[in-house]
């Protein structure tokens, strides 16, 4: 359905097209039976969460502007997407927008110590906004005790409401975040906080609906909280942290990002149709 632009996966992602959008067309039908958004409008409440500066629901330039306030050394990159359609005879294309934001940025010197970076921008025809960012860093010249860790993530975003540790040999701590007064979709009695992607796919919008069969999301989807969600990885009989994964996505935008792209996909793909057949000669009979 869409192809990223220089990208190995893109080649697969461009066959997937007709099929994806076939089922966008579904999903747009689908929408009034499944009450996506009580709202007319888009709404921007993502809670006031931030990693080193990076908030949920900027924009592309305040993002950009806060990655070079955290460092000023980042290398940051772009990538970006297409979606394509078929007129009845050939496949055309949009035009290309970012949808990823990526920096990596240098450790210390003579330390394989990295720092990496990556946002979600949501697709049109919504105002693109950050839908999603993770942060990777790694220390093995001086890491921290899991301990510290921990007790930096709770001065910043509260006592966590899933804390649970897997693993063998390398273990895994994870705490977990949601948005107060919302749904944690998708969340099995049980089981702890996982993050679907953040995705500019209108496909994904299928395992809301699942989920909303299943009793594990609200009718009215923008209920569906954001997620924030902290994994350290250490050595089992240590507690120095060498991998802290920080990742947090905005499910509310992204949603009505999704609907609405899957709608104006449809139109642009009807509207095609209808200009091809209105064009060219009528043929002689």
């Amino acid at each position: 359905m869409r192809r990223i632009a220089g990208s190995a996966r893109g080649a697969k992602v461009m066959r997937q097209a007709q099929s994806v959008f076939s089922q966008a067309r579904h999903l747009v039908r689908t929408t009034a039976a499944a009450v996506l958004f009580a709202c007319a409008g888009p709404g921007l409440a993502a809670p006031d969460w931030d990693i080193v500066g990076i908030r949920l629901g900027m924009t592309e330039q305040e993002a950009r502007a806060a990655l070079a306030a955290h460092s000023a050394q980042a290398q940051i990159s772009g990538r970006t997407l297409k979606f394509m359609f078929n007129d009845g005879a050939k496949q055309q294309e949009t035009p290309d927008f970012l949808a990823t934001i990526q920096a990596q940025i240098p450790g210390p010197p003579n330390t394989s110590d990295t720092e990496s970076i990556k946002l979600e921008l949501s697709a049109p025809p919504l105002e693109q906004r950050v839908i999603g960012v993770r942060r990777v860093v790694t220390s093995y010249q001086n890491p921290p005790p899991l301990e510290r860790v921990v007790e930096a993530l709770t001065q910043k975003y509260g006592k966590p409401v899933d804390y649970r540790t897997l693993g063998m040999g390398v273990k895994s701590t994870f705490a977990g975040w949601t948005e107060a007064g919302k749904t944690a979709c998708g969340l099995q009695p049980g089981k702890g906080i996982s993050l679907p992607g953040a995705s500019q796919s209108p496909n994904d919008l299928k395992k809301f609906y699942q989920w909303q069969q299943q009793k594990l999301a609200p009718a009215d989807l923008s209920k569906c909280s954001a997620l924030l969600l902290a994994k350290m990885d250490y050595r089992e009989g240590g507690s120095s942290v060498n991998t802290l994964v920080v990742e947090m996505n905005d499910y509310g935008y992204l949603l009505q990002a999704l609907e609405a792209t899957a709608k104006w996909l449809s139109e642009t793909e009807a509207e095609a149709r209808k200009a091809r057949l209105n064009s060219g000669a009528a043929p002689k009979l």
